[in-house]
């Protein structure tokens, strides 16, 4: 079954007033993460290696940045071998 993680936090001093507060932070990870999930399972749901029977594990990062008030996100794909990576990334770059 596919693993998805997510690490999302918060970095830098916020301004007086800033864009986002607590709550709001707390709302975007989550909305953020759904969005990110629901995606992710559309794609990759049923997808094993052929030659192992592993599902890819993805890990998902992201910084919101209180000075710039953006967020950064990235992503990590774990597989048990090289050919099922080059397989999980085609797929997650198929439209």
């Amino acid at each position: 079954m596919l693993e998805i993680n997510f690490d999302f936090d918060t970095e830098g001093s916020a301004h007086e007033d800033a864009f986002l507060d607590a709550y709001e932070l707390d709302m975007l990870f989550q909305q953020t993460s759904q969005s990110i999930r629901a995606g992710l399972e559309r794609k990759l749901a049923d997808v094993t290696c052929a030659e192992h029977g592993n599902a890819p594990r993805i890990t998902i990062t992201g910084r919101y940045d209180r000075e710039t008030e953006q967020m950064d996100l990235n992503y990590h794909v774990d597989t048990c071998c090289q050919l099922f990576l080059v397989r999980v990334v085609k797929l997650l770059n198929n439209v």
